[in-house]
């Protein structure tokens, strides 16, 4: 028997019970997408992770280099203008810009409280911040604007070294070489590592200008589209320990992230595999429910079969047709599956 006369006959069985077919077929049709959309999200959500670690909220291409003093009291910032000016020489055709980055948030500063030498962690502010007032007053427009001498304490820190509000208000505190004034006590946020979790409150111009080594704690670095990050910032930490303004001072540092993202892009790719494997776990089930089909179609038409033979045919053919059949439902299923499945993933990625 010639293959377009069985696939004739197989489709016209197919068709005798539609309504049969049509859910076989749509176990077919759920496993395939499920598995295909899994796999698609899967790859296309390590792509984006994979993409915004690589980058910043511009998508450039960013590191960034931090200095560590060998004392922690040291009056040193870090980076100068020169060291900025070091980092462009080392790769002028890769760099698109270098700045020098300050830290605001929960700085480690040597301070003088009460004749007594201390570290305490501050936070440099341009507003005045959303914290709960103890006792004093809050920080004014004209001390926030210019470069006063204005602060507000924790009313931790107040009890511990004042033993209460009202010392602490009439008490000044020297960071550095210069003196403020508590002008507030406020009560530490609840939130553990909060950015107003810290011992005094200073604004931003003040402390700027109290600084007697103007600079920053960290280099930021942004890198021409397509640049090798982790070995050019490799190459400017070599060149800034050789000749950097502050390298007899401490040591610079560049976090490479290489490993981090491949971990990471490991990670979710193990966790795709593991619940794509579980999605096919239905397109097991599906091809169960194929052959049971099958099985059940073959013997509600062994009437159908015992006339073909008699007229003929060869066992060997009417397997054929059987086979023909399942093939076919398999097959109808899968390419609707597949598209379905692409479709989603798509729409998931547009929207």
């Amino acid at each position: 028997m010639r293959i377009t006369e069985l696939i004739r006959i197989s489709f016209r069985a197919l068709t005798a019970n539609k309504r049969r077919s049509l859910l076989t077929m749509l176990g077919i049709v759920i496993g395939i997408t499920s598995v295909v959309t899994i796999m698609a999200l899967g790859n296309g959500i390590k792509a984006a992770t994979l993409k915004n670690l690589q980058t910043d909220q511009s998508g450039q291409q960013t590191a960034e280099i931090t200095f560590l003093p060998e004392s922690s009291t040291a009056s040193t910032a870090g980076f100068k203008e020169d060291d900025v000016d070091l980092a462009y020489q080392t790769a002028p055709d890769k760099i698109k810009k270098v700045t020098i980055k300050h830290e605001k948030e929960r700085l480690q500063l040597n301070g003088q409280l009460a004749n007594q030498d201390t570290m305490l962690s501050a936070t440099l502010v341009t507003s005045m911040p959303k914290v709960q007032l103890a006792a004093g007053n809050k920080l004014t427009t004209d001390s926030l604007q210019t470069d006063g001498h204005d602060v507000l304490l924790s009313k931790k820190l107040a009890k511990k070294v004042f033993h209460g509000n009202a010392a602490a208000l009439t008490s000044s505190i020297f960071i550095g070489k210069r003196s403020y004034n508590i002008v507030g006590i406020f009560n530490t946020p609840k939130e553990s590592y909060s950015a107003l979790d810290v011992d005094v409150l200073i604004p931003e111009k003040a402390y700027t200008a109290g600084q007697l080594n103007p600079g920053g704690q960290k280099l930021a670095i942004t890198f021409q589209r397509g640049s090798d990050i982790s070995q050019l910032a490799n190459a400017i930490v070599r060149q800034l320990k050789k000749s950097g303004t502050e390298r007899r001072n401490g040591s610079y540092q560049y976090f490479d992230y290489g490993e981090l993202l491949k971990g990471i892009g490991n990670v979710i790719s193990g966790l795709t595999l593991f619940v794509g494997a579980i999605a096919s776990i239905s397109l097991l089930i599906a091809g169960v429910g194929v052959m049971n089909m099958m099985y059940i179609s073959a013997s509600e038409r062994s009437q159908e079969i015992g006339i073909r033979m008699a007229v003929g045919a060869t066992p060997a053919e009417i397997m054929k047709q059987f086979l023909l059949e399942s093939v076919m439902l398999t097959l109808t299923g899968g390419v609707v599956g597949l598209v379905l499945g692409g479709l989603i993933a798509w729409m998931i990625t547009a929207f």
